[in-house]
């Protein structure tokens, strides 16, 4: 069972139309047969101060870490997770058909002596990243928390750089705004 925490960006990677909160509320609704089918302990909102984010935690019956900046936000929510192995998810995306099967069998498939590391890229979106489907961004990442903790302070990207995950799941996660 994996700890999960949406993860709000100071500058997301790729700018949306859409309201922080609708993204927010659209990548918790995707998250919601995850956490029926039991992949998901617990959910938690990584985000930005002085956003109105808690009514939409509230009523997401999940917790709010606020912070000042995005390395403080994370930070406190890693530490916060309840598990000892987390998803970390961009606010924006949501994981395809497929993604639950899959993540349930990585978890299953690794013995507790074993790293579980794993990324979930985006969907590719450029003509480039059609051509080289890796080059597409990092969406989600499933690592230990304490893994996760001895990471430098950085963004997203940073983060991802320093777990380097060996698994790269097949399903991705499409951007929505």
């Amino acid at each position: 069972m994996l700890s999960a925490i949406v993860f709000c960006e100071d500058r997301p990677a790729s700018p949306s139309r859409r309201d922080l909160a609708e993204l927010l509320a659209r990548t918790l609704a995707s998250l919601v047969t995850a956490k029926v089918e039991g992949l998901l302990g617990d959910v938690r909102i990584a985000g930005p101060a002085g956003k109105n984010l808690s009514i939409l935690a509230n009523h997401a019956g999940c917790d709010l870490i606020e912070a000042e900046n995005e390395a403080a936000w994370l930070g406190l929510a890693l530490q916060e997770a309840r598990g000892p192995n987390v998803f970390l998810l961009r606010c924006g995306r949501i994981p395809e058909a497929g993604f639950i099967e899959e993540a349930g069998d990585f978890l299953a498939s690794h013995s507790k002596d074993q790293p579980r590391t794993a990324y979930l890229h985006a969907l590719p979106e450029s003509f480039i990243e059609r051509i080289f489907p890796s080059l597409a961004p990092v969406a989600g990442l499933i690592a230990s928390r304490d893994l996760m903790l001895a990471a430098p302070r950085g963004g997203f990207p940073k983060l991802a750089g320093f777990v380097a995950p060996a698994t790269i799941f097949s399903t991705r996660a499409r951007r929505i705004g």
